[in-house]
């Protein structure tokens, strides 16, 4: 099977925080990183509508910086975004 990153992933455990325009605050972990985007683990479930089009907020609990991403998918244990800047 063909590998569809184009980017190498770096495995981390640093807590995050998602910020949904209707969901509100969200507190993870993200698992991995790579330059393309991120894999999330979030500390509560929740559906979160695969839309493109809703930019989300992300910030590492230990950084001052926003990061805007977009939703790409999401399984029972994981969310995965794309980093849009």
């Amino acid at each position: 099977m063909k590998e569809r990153r184009l980017d190498v992933r770096r495995l981390v455990n640093t807590p995050v925080r998602l910020y949904h325009p209707s969901h509100g605050r969200i507190d993870g972990i993200a698992r991995n990183i790579s330059d393309g985007g991120m894999a999330l683990e979030l500390n509560s479930f929740k559906e979160l509508s695969a839309s493109p089009d809703i930019p989300l907020l992300l910030r590492p609990v230990n950084l001052d910086v926003l990061f805007t991403v977009v939703h790409l998918r999401q399984t029972d244990t994981a969310l995965v975004v794309r980093f849009l800047e």
